[in-house]
């Protein structure tokens, strides 16, 4: 996915099935500064922040929608 379309804030879903929000967009990279809002199986990363690739974002959270990117 093309991570110049995402913004701060934004609500995204993971590979792995994590919510996460996104902290900062930095497409030359095609990476995402994110921080874990929930997580399947891995507690311990509520909270933390992290940076991942654009090809682990499947999804984006809108409201109580979500929206899969291709």
């Amino acid at each position: 996915m093309n991570v110049a379309n995402l913004k701060v804030s934004t609500q995204i879903t993971l590979a792995d099935g994590s919510l996460v929000e996104v902290l900062d967009v930095m497409p030359a990279e095609a990476q995402v500064r994110i921080r874990y809002i929930d997580t399947l199986g891995a507690p311990e990363l509520v909270g933390t922040e992290a940076v991942v690739s654009s090809d682990d974002v499947i999804a984006v959270v809108e409201g109580t929608h979500t929206e899969g990117l291709a």
